[in-house]
This record gives C-alpha cells, sequence and structure tokens, in this order.
C-alpha cells in the first residue's frame, strides 16, 4: 500500500536562473567562510611564529598567549562543524611550513611550528623543559578532526569508510603492518624511542594521508581547490626562497646545502609538474596561466634549493609524462609532441652553455655533467653514499627477514665520515631511504613496500587510460602517477621517505587519483563541463 502526499501546486517552479542564483550565493558563503578561516589561521600562525622566548612569568601577562588560545578554540569549532577542513589544512602545512627551524634573518614559514613536537615549542620559545608526549600541532589537529570525524559519522549513523581500490590498500595496510612490526622489533633490539618515532611518523602519514584525501574529497570542488592550494603556496615558497637568494644573501655564493629544506625542491617541482599535466590535458584554464605565468619564480626558487636530486626527477619524469599523454590521449599527442621537442631543442642549447658554469641558472646543467665528471665537491657527495649503501647492506645482511628494526644506528662496516656536526641523524636516516626501507622492515616489508608503490602506479595508468574520463580527471591522475614516481626517486637519492612533508604532499596527490577514479562516487560531470575538460 502506498500513501500519496499532497503537493503544493501554487509553489512558483524552479527556473534555471533560479538554481544559478543558488550556486553563486553558495559558493560566495563559502568564499566567505574561507577568507575568515584564512585569516584565523594566519592570524594565529603568526601569534604562534612570533612568540619570544618568554619565561612562564613574562608570558602569562603577555596577550599573544590570549590570541593561540583563541585561535585554539576557533579551530576546534572549525573543525567540530567541518571536519574535512583537515585535509586542504594538512595540504597547505606540508606544503608552506618546514618541520625544522632556520637561522636565517628573514625566517617566516620555518618558525611557524606546526610540524615541532610540543615538548620542542616549549623549550624554544618558553625555555621550559616540557615533557609531554611527543607529539606535534599538526598531529593533534589530525587526531581531533578524525575524532570529531567519527562521533558525527556515529551520530548521525552514517558512519562508512572507503579503501578504495584493493591494488593499493592491500599492499599498503600490510606495508603498514611491518612498519609496526618494525617499530617493535627496533625497541625489543634496544632501539631509541624518539627516534624510531622520528623515522615511523612519515610512514604512517602516508597511509592516513591517502585514506584521508580518499575519503574526504567526494566532488569536483575540492578537488580544485587542492590543485589551487598547490599552485598558491608553491608561488608563496618560491616568493621567499627566491628573497633569500637574491636580497637576504644577497651577492654571497649559495650555501652548499641550497637556501631551504632539502624537500623544497620535490615540492617545487611538484608545481612545475602540475602545470605540465593540466596544460597536456587541456583543463583548468585559470590555474595553468597562473602557474605559467609565476613559473620563472617557481624555477629561481627550486634553482636556490640547489639539490641535484630535483634535476635528476624531472629529467626522468618529463619523458614519462609525454609519453604517458601520447600513448592514453590520441587528441593531445600533438601537443605532448610539440613540448618534448621544444625540451629536446632547448637542452641542446642549454647544456653545451652552462655545463661549465658557474651560476645559479647552470645548476641543472652542471648536475647532469656531475654524473658523468664530478666536481671535487660531487665527488665527494657521491664517495659518501657508496660508502653509506654499503653499510646499509651490510646493515640489512644482519636480519634479511626480520629486519633491523627502527630507532638503531646503521653499522659502519666500512669507513665513512663522521658529518655528525651538520647532521644529527646521519647514520639513522641515510639518503638512500629504498635501502633504508629494506633495512628497517626486513624483505617481507620491503616487497610490500614496492607492491604498494607498484599498485600506486598501475592504477594511475589505468585511470590515464581509461576512455570517456574527463580531462580534469586525467589531469588528477597524470599528476599523482608523475608526483609518485618523483618520490622514489628523492627517497633514492636524497632523505626524502623518511621526510613528514614529502610524504603528506606525496599520500594527498596519490589518494586524489584514488578520489576521481571511477570506481568511487566523485560528482559527476555535465556535457557541457566534458567539453570544457573539466576546468
Amino acid at each position: 500500500m502506498s500513501v500519496s502526499l499532497p503537493q503544493n501546486t501554487d509553489a512558483p517552479a524552479q527556473t534555471v536562473a533560479d538554481f544559478q542564483n543558488e550556486k553563486g550565493r553558495r559558493s560566495r558563503w563559502l568564499a566567505l567562510r574561507g577568507v575568515v578561516f584564512g585569516a584565523m589561521v594566519a592570524a594565529g600562525l603568526v601569534a604562534i611564529g612570533s612568540i619570544p622566548r618568554l619565561s612562564m612569568t613574562s608570558l602569562a601577562s603577555s596577550p599573544i598567549i590570549s590570541l593561540v588560545l583563541i585561535f585554539a578554540v576557533g579551530l576546534l569549532a572549525l573543525l567540530w562543524r567541518y571536519p574535512g577542513i583537515a585535509l586542504p589544512l594538512a595540504f597547505g602545512s606540508a606544503l608552506l611550513f618546514e618541520w625544522m627551524p632556520t637561522t636565517y634573518p628573514d625566517s617566516l614559514t620555518d618558525a611557524v611550528p606546526v610540524f615541532w613536537n610540543i615538548n620542542t615549542i616549549f623549550q624554544t620559545y618558553l625555555r621550559i623543559n616540557f615533557k609531554a608526549l611527543p607529539i606535534s600541532p599538526f598531529e593533534l589537529i589530525l587526531v581531533t578532526a578524525g575524532i570529531f570525524s567519527f562521533l558525527q559519522a556515529v551520530i548521525g549513523r552514517s558512519f562508512k569508510i572507503s579503501l578504495g581500490t584493493p591494488v593499493i590498500y592491500v599492499p599498503m595496510l600490510t606495508y603498514a603492518a611491518f612498519v609496526v612490526f618494525g617499530f617493535l622489533n627496533g625497541m625489543a633490539q634496544g632501539g631509541d624511542f624518539k627516534l624510531a618515532l622520528q623515522e615511523t611518523r612519515a610512514q604512517f602519514y602516508f597511509v592516513l594521508l591517502y585514506f584521508m584525501t580518499l575519503n574526504i574529497v567526494k566532488d569536483r570542488a575540492q578537488v580544485s581547490r587542492m590543485l589551487w592550494t598547490l599552485g598558491v603556496c608553491m608561488v608563496i615558497k618560491a616568493a621567499l626562497y627566491t628573497f633569500r637568494r637574491y636580497v637576504t644573501l644577497g651577492g654571497l655564493p649559495l650555501p652548499d646545502q641550497g637556501v631551504g629544506s632539502h624537500e623544497e625542491a620535490f615540492l617545487l617541482n611538484g608545481a612545475f609538474v602540475l602545470a605540465l599535466c593540466l596544460t597536456l590535458t587541456g583543463t583548468h584554464e585559470k590555474l595553468q596561466r597562473f602557474l605559467w605565468l609565476l613559473m620563472p619564480l617557481i624555477l629561481l626558487g627550486n634553482l636556490a634549493t640547489n639539490r641535484r636530486a630535483g634535476t635528476a626527477a624531472l629529467a626522468i619524469a618529463l619523458p614519462i609524462v609525454l609519453v604517458a599523454v601520447m600513448r592514453s590521449m590520441p587528441h593531445r599527442r600533438k601537443a605532448a609532441a610539440s613540448i618534448g621537442i621544444a625540451i629536446a631543442v632547448a637542452f641542446a642549447v642549454y647544456y653545451p652553455v652552462f655545463k661549465n658554469s658557474s651560476g645559479i641558472l647552470a645548476l641543472p646543467a652542471r648536475s647532469i655533467k656531475s654524473q658523468f665528471q664530478p666536481d671535487a665537491r660531487d665527488a665527494s657527495s657521491n664517495a659518501y653514499r657508496e660508502a653509506e649503501n654499503k653499510n646499509l647492506m651490510a646493515t640489512i645482511r644482519t636480519a634479511p627477514v626480520t629486519g633491523y628494526g627502527y630507532g638503531r644506528r646503521f653499522l659502519h662496516a666500512v669507513e665513512i665520515a663522521n658529518i655528525s656536526e651538520i647532521y644529527e641523524w646521519w647514520d639513522l636516516l641515510p639518503h638512500n631511504q629504498v635501502l633504508w626501507v629494506w633495512m628497517r622492515v626486513g624483505t617481507g616489508g620491503y616487497m610490500a613496500f614496492w607492491l604498494m608503490w607498484f599498485g600506486i602506479i598501475v592504477h594511475a595508468c589505468f585511470t590515464i587510460r581509461r576512455p570517456n574520463l574527463d580531462r580534469m580527471t586525467k589531469a588528477v591522475a597524470l599528476n599523482g602517477l608523475l608526483v609518485g614516481i618523483m618520490l622514489l626517486i628523492f627517497g633514492l637519492l636524497d632523505l626524502q621517505l623518511s621526510n613528514m612533508r614529502s610524504m603528506l604532499f606525496g599520500a594527498i596527490c596519490v589518494g586524489l587519483v584514488s578520489a576521481v577514479s571511477p570506481r568511487t562516487t566523485l560528482e559527476p560531470m555535465g556535457e557541457e563541463d566534458r567539453l570544457k575538460g573539466g576546468a
């Protein structure tokens, strides 16, 4: 038996204009909330980053503590009302804020303690030996958002977790289990708890942020906001590093380690790769123009990092993106071929001219030349890495099945330079972090690690080649593929698989691929949007 409810026939029918007006009102309201939230975050971060080194007595009378508390309460309220903001907040934090402070007088983003332990914050700014759990504000935000999301799902009886495709989540969860075992194994073998926690944090971040991205991103507007976040944040960092290189340092030589953290080269590469992926797929014209207009600034900021690994990653990623587009998108083959030819011609002119130059613009050419004719500095670096790899292999052989465990410094089977004065974890976190994974979790965990990455690459390639998908989906998949490959290259060469920011960035880019894949329920596109490429 069915019951029909009376309908109000007097209500006017909604027109297309009504729908558009309602959409406009919602967009303006969403933008207003974003501005208010951004202002609160900015005020809070400036307050936290500007706290002087005070005693508890002087702090109690300082207005700064009130600003910090207001920011904390406001953030808690926003997380309760919109727990999904934890994802863009995590993405923006990974892109903007360093996880270690620097001594430069223009210190800005590296003075914001998002990734610092609470203990370190108290010791640095308050000169108090505060002994709490080794947890960071970033982790507190993630935990709070997770608890709020769970409570709201239980209250609303809408608790549901998506795992995505088995080709990724099965080896990913298996690898996470090996990391947990490696942590416990390290503790059982006398490893240092804090060192082990420092090593494993990035591994857990990668798994957690992948599933957060997969479950939070539900519509195309969220995807666009994440892409814009990447572009805007990287322009800000490029501007800061360019200012540091040419204003703060002035005419001084570029430091051997560059003007910032190692991971900045990887993140700035990500901005270039995103611009290339959007151009090759023909989508997001506004973001394309924004990135290409400011690309000289992004490249200058990247060069200021002085990382050879950045050049190596791009040298491998560029042919991959061009081949992927030519194989999967026949209508974009001419664009890919044109870009490929332009790059080849530019390189044929650039390399002979700059390979023997000492200027900052010659860094990519010198990086390539160092693989065949290294100078004294690069030869010394190569010798150190070779000795490091030999010591890693010697350590792996001591426990090839169960792994050496976390929190233990690797063996010194061959002589290696002691660089502890400039790098505290020199024999804990090596440059070659692919071998580091094998050393820590054993052969089983090492296999799970590679199966996870093979799954990520295969899933991204499948999404790119799938017919009848819109251009925005293909752009996100292409970007995720290249970010994943670059992360592996950086991990092989330059300490990035244990880097919290790099692993967060990689996890979110890979998670976006799963979020936009045909297996999920992402908001569908109309025919008009499909013809426009999902911009």
